[in-house]
C-alpha cells in the first residue's frame, strides 16, 4: 500500500466540497493508507469552545477524519512513533479534557493537579517547596547579563531576571507558554531573534537558501544553531529534528506564519509547531499532499535538508502523479513496468567483493508496493544473480500488517495459489523482522515473498540447468 498522509487543511477542503476529483481518488482505494495524527486533532481542538454549534462541526470533521483514514492512527505512545487504530473521537475527547490541566506550568499551578489526592500531595509538596528555591543555572544569569542576548531572553522568560530562582522559572515559562500560544508573544518573540541575528525578513521570506542564511547570520555572531535545539526525551530524535529545523525556517522569518488572535480563527505559535508536526509525521508516508503554499515551502526545505524522501505535493500536483504512476489495477502492467525498468540504463550501480548491485528507483509502486528493484550479478561464476522488488522507504519507515495483507491479496490474484496454500495473510502472522511469507513455484522460477530486517522484498529465482534447455 502507498502510505499518504494529508494536511488537515486538505482534508477539510475536501469534506466542503472542494478538490471533488481528489476525493474520489481516494474513497475507497484499497493501494492508499491515509493515517492521521495526533496533530489532526490538535488542529481540530486550538479553538474549541464547547458551544453546541461548534460541537456539531467537530462531530463532522472527526467523522470525516474516520471516514478517509479507516481510523488508522500516527502517534506516539511514549516509546516512539507508531501507527495503530485509535478512534479520531476518543482522541479528542481525550485531548479536550487533557487540555486545561497543564494551562498554568508554575510550580504552584502544577501543585493543583495533586491538590485532590491527599497521598500525593503530601509526597510531591516537600519536593516542589525545595525545587522552588533553587537557584537556576549560572548560564542564564549570564545570558541575561550579555547585551547580545539579554533582549531575546527577557521576550522569551519575562520576569526570570527579577526572580532567578527555579520557582521563577517555573511562572517565567508558563508565562511564556500562555503568550506564545494564546497570545501574539510569538510575533514579538520572532521580531526579536530576527532583528538580534541581523537576519533582513524580506531578504530570507522567499530565498533559494534559507539555512544557508540562517547559517551565517549565527556564524558572525559566534553562535552555535546546536546549543538552540529543542530535544525531548519522549519522542524520537528525528521527530525533533524535523519539527525544530521547521520551527527554525518560521522563527528567522522564511514563509513565516501570520500570527492573529483578534479576529478569526486563532493563529499563534501553536499553529505552526502543530505544522512542524505535521511535517515530521508525515515522514513515515510515500507521499504528503498539503495545500498551505507557505507549509508546503518549509516541509520542502526541511526535507531536502535532512534528505527526507516522503513527496511534498499540492493536491493537483498530487493527481497529476496518480493519474501518470498510480492509476492502474492490472498486474501484467506491472510485469511490462518490470521488463521495461531492466532495459533500461537509468540504475544506480554499487560494487562489492562478492559482485555487482545494481538498484533501478522509479515512481510506480509495483503491486501497490514495490518501487525498487535490485539485481545482484555475482563475480563468482559458481554463484546464480539474484533478481528482486523492494521499498525505497519512507526515510522514518515501517511496515504495518495491513499493508502486507493487501500485498499477499494482490500476488495471490495474479500468480494464483502460493506454493504451500498458505493463502491470505493469517490473523498476527506477519513478523516484520523476519517473516517466510509465500512462494509460488513455475517451470524455471521460483517467486519468493518474504521479509528481513523490516523489508519485504519480492524475490525471482531462476533455475540455472532448467532455464538453459
Amino acid at each position: 500500500m502507498i502510505k499518504i498522509y494529508f494536511d488537515w487543511n486538505v482534508l477539510s477542503q475536501m469534506k466542503n466540497g472542494k478538490h471533488s476529483e481528489l476525493k474520489e481518488i481516494i474513497q475507497d482505494n484499497e493501494k492508499l493508507l491515509i493515517p492521521f495524527s495526533t496533530s489532526h486533532i490538535n488542529d481540530l481542538s486550538s479553538n474549541f469552545n464547547n458551544s453546541p454549534k461548534q460541537k456539531e462541526y467537530i462531530n463532522s470533521d472527526l467523522e470525516f477524519i474516520s471516514s478517509v483514514t479507516n481510523e488508522y492512527c500516527l502517534f506516539n505512545n511514549g516509546k516512539g512513533i507508531v501507527l495503530d487504530f485509535y478512534p479520531p473521537k476518543e482522541l479528542f475527547e481525550q485531548n479536550i479534557s487533557d487540555k486545561d490541566t497543564f494551562n498554568d506550568l508554575s510550580i504552584d499551578g502544577l501543585m493543583k493537579n495533586f491538590e485532590d489526592d491527599e497521598l500525593s500531595k503530601s509526597l510531591v509538596k516537600p519536593i516542589f517547596d525545595l525545587l522552588k528555591s533553587l537557584p537556576i543555572e549560572e548560564s542564564f544569569k549570564q545570558a541575561f547579563d550579555n547585551p547580545e542576548s539579554s533582549k531575546v531572553m527577557d521576550k522569551m522568560f519575562p520576569g526570570l531576571k527579577e526572580n532567578p530562582t527555579m520557582d521563577g522559572f517555573f511562572k517565567s515559562f508558563s508565562k511564556m507558554n500562555f503568550n506564545l500560544n494564546e497570545l501574539e508573544g510569538y510575533k514579538d518573540l520572532r521580531q526579536t531573534v530576527q532583528s538580534g541575528t541581523g537576519i533582513n525578513r524580506d531578504k530570507i521570506f522567499d530565498t533559494e537558501n534559507p539555512f544557508d542564511l540562517i547559517q551565517k547570520s549565527y556564524d558572525k555572531l559566534g553562535v552555535s544553531l546546536d546549543q538552540l535545539k529543542q530535544e525531548s526525551k519522549y519522542s524520537p530524535q528525528w521527530f525533533d529534528d524535523i519539527t525544530n529545523e521547521y520551527l527554525k525556517l518560521d522563527m528567522h522569518g522564511y514563509q513565516e506564519d501570520k500570527v492573529n488572535v483578534k479576529k478569526g480563527r486563532k493563529e499563534t505559535f501553536k499553529n505552526t509547531t502543530d505544522d512542524g508536526f505535521h511535517a515530521s509525521f508525515a515522514s513515515t508516508c510515500n507521499i504528503y499532499v498539503i495545500n498551505d503554499n507557505k507549509s508546503y515551502k518549509k516541509t520542502k526545505k526541511v526535507y531536502e535538508k535532512l534528505n527526507i524522501n516522503t513527496r511534498v505535493f499540492k493536491p493537483d500536483e498530487f493527481i497529476d502523479f496518480y493519474k501518470k504512476f498510480l492509476d492502474y489495477n492490472n498486474p501484467i502492467i506491472d510485469l511490462r513496468i518490470i521488463q521495461d525498468i531492466l532495459n533500461s540504463d537509468n540504475f544506480y550501480e554499487s560494487k562489492t567483493e562478492d559482485g555487482i548491485y545494481k538498484t533501478y528507483y522509479f515512481p510506480f509502486f509495483l503491486f501497490g508496493f514495490f518501487n525498487k528493484i535490485i539485481c545482484f550479478y555475482p563475480t563468482d561464476e559458481s554463484e546464480e544473480s539474484s533478481t528482486f522488488l523492494s521499498q525505497d522507504k519512507p526515510t522514518n519507515w515501517f511496515i504495518i500488517p495491513k499493508e502486507v495483507e493487501i500485498l499477499v491479496k494482490r500476488l495471490l490474484i495474479y500468480f494464483g495459489t502460493d506454493l504451500y496454500n498458505e493463502g491470505e495473510l493469517k490473523p498476527d502472522e506477519f513478523n516484520n523482522e523476519k517473516w517466510e511469507g509465500r512462494k509460488w513455484k513455475f517451470e524455471n522460477l521460483t517467486l519468493r515473498l518474504q521479509s528481513i530486517n523490516g523489508f519485504v522484498q519480492l524475490y525471482w529465482d531462476y533455475e540455472k540447468e532448467k532455464a538453459s534447455r
